[in-house]
């Protein structure tokens, strides 16, 4: 009797595996937290529209940008094949510096200008709405993939404590559509952990005021537009409360590259002169905390 009694148990096991795993599929998900963010960036502009004279004018390196904030995603289940899904952050800026620096001959070469500065003010948003389908792959593992529209906005600050003047400002836009891949997988009857793959195309717009420059116009002294690119991961650990709630902690890496595009220099005397954008760069990493509650 011993091997069917063995047989019974093992039945009894994964039919409560199964069970359970099926109560992560929940029509109704929402969670929320806070989060870590360390964010460094650059871009740079050429003399000319042609990319030289010199192929490197003017490059902007944000460096250690360090933001908390808080997050709120939520996923709405109407079919077993269809799963709806939002997502919203906002983090605002706690410390960082940067270098902006001006050259007069090619590959950064013979320098006319270099200054550094702090980047201790400033936010940083993303919004992402879209729908995936889910599939089951095993008991364990289940997967989601998902389209996006994305749309992601951070303002950088320029400032200085010997110049209590200085106060300008960078601000990005990106906005296109994200494909991503969730892979669920139950680690035991109380854990389970999600890794999360995306990928972006996006147009890109940043506007900046260069409040002491002053062949410059204010509030807008100069314009870049572009497209690009960027992909990420997500990693995420959870611990089951009870089959409400869950404490959730993850990490994340991220990053984007924007191609070369166009720079609009607004001048105070009511010209606009052009030159090549180079191009933007942009590595983010984090971590989170939340909670997971799902009904």
């Amino acid at each position: 009797m011993k091997p069917q009694i063995t047989i019974f148990i093992l039945s009894l096991f994964f039919l409560k595996w199964d069970s359970y795993s099926q109560e992560r599929n929940k029509v109704l998900t929402l969670e929320t937290g806070t989060g870590y963010e360390v964010n460094n960036s650059r871009w740079s502009i050429a003399g000319n529209l042609q990319g030289q004279s010199p192929n490197i004018l003017s490059e902007l390196k944000f460096k250690e940008i360090a933001s908390l904030g808080y997050y709120i995603k939520g996923s709405y289940l109407p079919f077993k094949f269809l799963k709806l899904k939002a997502y919203y952050k906002q983090s605002f800026t706690i410390s960082g510096n940067g270098t902006d620096t001006d050259y007069k001959s090619d590959n950064r070469t013979n320098p006319t200008f270099d200054q550094t500065f702090k980047s201790d003010e400033g936010w940083h948003k993303v919004f992402k709405v879209g729908a995936g389908a889910p599939i089951s792959l095993f008991r364990k593992i289940k997967v989601c993939p998902s389209v996006f529209y994305y749309q992601q906005n951070q303002k950088f600050y320029l400032l200085s404590s010997e110049e209590e003047n200085l106060r300008s400002n960078y601000a990005t836009t990106m906005q296109g559509v994200e494909f991503s891949l969730v892979s669920h997988i139950e680690l035991g009857r109380y854990l389970y952990t999600s890794i999360t793959i995306n990928h972006r195309f996006v147009n890109y717009k940043a506007e900046a005021d260069w409040n002491l420059i002053d062949i410059f116009q204010h509030p807008l002294s100069f314009s870049h537009i572009s497209n690009g690119y960027g992909s990420g991961v997500n990693i995420d650990f959870g611990g089951d409360l009870s089959e409400t709630f869950s404490i959730v902690i993850g990490g994340m890496l991220d990053g984007s590259i924007i191609k070369n595009g166009i720079d609009t220099a607004y001048l105070i005397t009511g010209n606009e002169v052009p030159t090549q954008f180079n191009g933007a760069k942009n590595l983010m990493y984090g971590f989170k905390l939340g909670v997971y509650i799902s009904i």
